[in-house]
């Protein structure tokens, strides 16, 4: 089954894909041939999936989107107060690659600027600028995951080209921030720039500062907290050049771009995304890029500035029927087609805010499980955004095209369908209000697939009970006297909780309500009881005392065998009586298997 997410993606780089304005960078010969037609998007998450579409592997050089990692490095090397005594933090205001310092301080204004890149560049620890180099493209490496190379072709004709740099570090040399070489620094520069990646491993590098410095799928501390957190205040304030206002403004989340025309953003906790397309704007940034980022963040609620309490993973627990059953009591052989198909049936218990990282965590645990009937169960979730609700619904018909089902426990209804979906369409997703009514419409769905050779008649003629079908005809023929034929309308009380042991009531149609007295003068449901059923015996166990109150749900019809017949049975026919014991004791054993289980789920949840 197709991921939702991996679709939304796909239709965000449709939509912006036909807007052809913007040009390529043309002062950089290698950059100047560029296709201009390549799109790529990739999403990483912090636990290491990572969606791409269209040419998310397309080569790139990584240019400016290599700053941010070396001023980490410079960071790593030589500690925040070192390398805050050479480059400032504030926004310019200013082209990238303006010539100028802080009229105040007399250093760069910021990393993410060339002047303030070049002194980064200079501030990595090594012997020399190719020794510097080799280590900054190792750390690269260690955020993406893989090893990287150089594309000579490309720190050829940017070196071809670089006056400007060249002036920049003249500058930083005279000023006294530059105590290397300033020619050799601005190789060394310009070489980082020329390095290859893809989407993808840009995806993966911003996951990695989303994931605090852990890369999600080597596991790697490649940068401590201290430090992503300073990176991502940088970038946040000064990743986007000039227009960082507007793009925190309608964005929101710590960036970078480079004139290649790839772009990376960072969600803290959740993803790193990555796109590239190489037509620019007047600020140096890919055009398509910034729609793409403008759209998933207002649609995928991705702005850094929107407080949720998500957890990485909003799935809690996950758990199919060989661990749940409901209060719903079943025949032996429905017992064993449930648990022939358990594995086929799961709840999903969910918690925290539903953002969209939570909400795409929840939609690849279903995708790629293997059960064919799902209930998430919401009761915990706090916060539900927009692109949550739409995710999630859209999963349900997923689930139903692929032959499959779902469910929802939603009984304060925050998953409603935001497009207004009619609840009573055929289409609409099933809201139920407990844990257990979900188990029971699981086990619902498992018995009419999977369980076609059982007979599961809405009546069951006396003779047929499960409770008396093992008798002999001799044994019969002394109990069906015993039996009062009984019937109760729908929402009458059978037994009263505190009463006497009333005997033993055979459910021969509709369905009962077993209940127990709960704080404030509610009932909490035990179980229900349908045709083939019983209840009443357990009062048994209970120095004869009705600890529950047993109420018709709808028109219900009962066989009692009454408390005194049963009396008489063990005094004058103890043979017969031994058998209804033993059908008593082989349904109580059912019922203590499911509390068993219902008690271990509880004590793991």
């Amino acid at each position: 089954m197709r991921s939702p997410v991996q679709d939304y993606l796909e239709a965000i780089a449709e939509q912006c894909s036909p807007d052809t304005s913007g040009h390529v960078a043309s002062y950089i010969q290698e950059l100047a041939t560029a296709d201009p037609d390549v799109f790529g998007v990739a999403l990483a998450t912090v636990d290491g999936h990572v969606y791409e579409v269209g040419d998310a592997r397309a080569p790139l050089t990584i240019q400016s989107i290599s700053k941010p990692f070396t001023y980490a490095l410079a960071l790593a090397d030589r500690g925040m107060d070192a390398v805050g005594r050479k480059i400032d933090v504030e926004p310019s205001g200013e082209a990238f690659n303006e010539i100028s310092l802080s009229a105040t301080t007399g250093r760069p204004r910021n990393p993410m600027i060339n002047a303030g890149a070049i002194t980064a560049a200079a501030l990595v620890e090594g012997a020399g600028p190719r020794e510097r180099f080799e280590r900054s493209l190792a750390f690269y490496g260690r955020f993406a995951g893989r090893t990287l190379e150089v594309d000579d072709a490309a720190h050829a004709s940017e070196m071809a080209s670089s006056h400007r740099n060249l002036a920049i570090a003249h500058m930083l040399t005279e000023a006294g921030v530059l105590e290397h070489d300033p020619e050799e620094v601005v190789d060394q520069y310009v070489r980082q720039c020329s390095v290859l990646v893809d989407t993808v491993d840009l995806a993966l590098m911003a996951a990695t500062l989303a994931n605090n410095g852990v890369h999600p799928r080597t596991g790697d501390r490649v940068l401590s907290t201290a430090h992503v957190e300073h990176l991502l205040s940088v970038m946040t304030t000064c990743g986007m050049y000039d227009a960082a206002g507007d793009w925190v403004s309608a964005v929101g989340m710590p960036a970078k771009s480079g004139v290649s025309g790839g772009i990376i953003a960072v969600l803290p906790g959740q993803v790193g995304v990555a796109v590239f397309s190489p037509r620019l704007d007047e600020h140096g940034n890919s055009v398509r890029g910034v729609d793409a980022f403008e759209k998933m963040s207002s649609d995928m609620g991705l702005h850094l500035m929107h407080v949720g309490r998500g957890a990485r993973s909003a799935v809690r627990s996950s758990l199919d029927l060989a661990q749940l059953r409901s209060r719903r009591r079943r025949s032996v052989e429905e017992e064993a087609v449930l648990d022939e198909h358990s594995g086929r049936a799961r709840v999903h218990e969910l918690h925290g805010d539903l953002l969209f990282a939570g909400a795409e965590s929840v939609v690849r645990t279903v995708v790629e499980d293997d059960a064919e009937l799902v209930v998430l169960d919401v009761r915990r979730v706090e916060e539900v955004a927009d692109v949550a609700r739409i995710m999630l619904n859209e999963l349900h018909d997923r689930l139903r095209l692929d032959g499959r089902d779902g469910a929802l426990v939603d009984p304060g209804g925050r998953l409603a369908a935001p497009d207004g979906r009619d609840a009573t369409a055929q289409d609409a997703v099933v809201v139920l209000d407990t844990r257990d009514a979900a188990v029971e419409w699981l086990e619902e769905r498992v018995l009419e697939r999977h369980g076609e050779h059982l007979v599961r008649p809405s009546r069951t003629d006396a003779r047929d009970h499960p409770l008396v079908r093992g008798l002999g005809d001799e044994a019969w023929a002394v109990v069906e006297p015993l039996l009062e034929r009984r019937h109760h309308t729908a929402g009458e009380v059978v037994l009263e909780a505190g009463s006497r042991f009333a005997g033993v009531h055979l459910v021969v149609s509709g369905r009962a309500a077993v209940r127990a007295p709960g704080p404030d003068d509610a009932w909490w449901h035990l179980l229900t009881s349908t045709a083939g059923m019983s209840f009443g015996e357990l009062a048994l166990g209970s120095d004869g005392r009705q600890e529950t109150q047993v109420v018709a749900l709808d028109d219900l019809e009962l066989l009692v065998l009454p408390a005194d017949a049963l009396e008489r049975l063990d005094a004058d026919r103890p043979q017969v009586a031994a058998a209804i014991w033993r059908a008593l004791v082989r349904d109580a054993y059912q019922m203590t298997d499911r509390a068993l289980r219902e008690s271990a789920v509880r004590e793991h949840s």
